[in-house]
């Protein structure tokens, strides 16, 4: 699986939406995310307003890592 890391290097929290799960990654100051991703893929990093940064990975299985936590995603059946 490729992968790619987001690491929030300011002094603030950061939130990152992560779509299209609708799901949400709160990062610390210093808090890191690991994204590992089966290819082939599309990802689109974003840098919002309000401290938010999204991320969208289009894939058939993504792992998200952050905190001691995984969280694994999939697609519905017959959605990409």
């Amino acid at each position: 699986m490729a992968k790619f890391l987001v690491e929030n290097l300011s002094d603030k929290v950061i939130r990152l939406g992560i779509e299209p799960w609708a799901d949400l990654e709160v990062l610390a100051p210093k808090a890191r995310v690991t994204f590992e991703y089966t290819e082939p893929a599309e990802i689109e990093f974003a840098i919002l307003a309000n401290d938010r940064v999204g991320v969208s990975i289009v894939s058939d299985e993504i792992k998200v890592m952050a905190d001691g936590r995984e969280k694994i995603f999939r697609p519905p059946p017959g959605d990409w």
